[in-house]
Parts: C-alpha cells; structure tokens; sequence
C-alpha cells in the first residue's frame, strides 16, 4: 500500500511539473519573442570586394546544354554555380560552372532507378 501511495504522490508531482511546462511555453510564445531562422543559404562577398561596391563586368559565357533538356534551378555553391537540367524520360543533369570564368567544370547525369 504504502508503493501504491508514493506511485500516486510522483504522477501527481509530473502531471503539476507538466501544466507548468506547457503554460511557460504558452506564455513564451505570446510574449512576442520571435527568433529570426538561420538562412539556408548565406551569401559572403568575395576576398577584397566592399557592400553596395558596383559589380564587376564580365564577358557572355556560352554554356552549353544537353539537347532536349530545360534548366530547373540554379543553385550558387561558392565560387561554382550548379544547374539542374531536367532531360528527357527523367534523365536530369546537374551541371558545375566556374563563376569566375563561366566554364563547366562538370556534370553529373541522374537516371531513374530501374
């Protein structure tokens, strides 16, 4: 009996410390307390180069595409610049570009599992 009186005594004891954790969030939340998110990308200037500083000219780039193929996204990774080509039978391509100089560094061909 005296098991069962001490079992009760600790439940009740964390249902009291559980309200209390819910009512502190609650009041946390209300408060007005917004935290910004982290960016899922973060952009950072080039060695030497100063905010709001007008860009560099730089000349066209032909980058070539696989036939038949539409780019999807772009995604700047560095100094280097990934396309996403969607084929076609769902062979997608992702393509690397040197920024600096407008190259394919490489590319990397997707096919469905079969």
């Amino acid at each position: 009996m005296r098991a069962l009186k001490i079992a009760v005594v600790v439940m009740g004891v964390m249902i009291v410390v559980g309200l209390a954790v819910i009512a502190a969030t609650i009041v946390g939340r209300l408060g007005g307390k917004t935290e910004e998110p982290e960016p899922a990308v973060t952009m950072s200037l080039a060695p030497g180069a100063v905010p709001g500083a007008p860009l560099a000219t730089f000349d066209p780039a032909n980058v070539p595409l696989p036939a038949g193929s539409r780019l999807q996204q772009i995604v700047p990774a560095g100094d280097r610049l990934v396309l996403h080509l969607a084929g076609e039978g769902g062979r997608d391509v992702l393509m690397v570009l040197d920024m600096a100089g407008g190259r394919v560094l490489g590319s990397f061909l997707l096919e469905p599992a079969r």
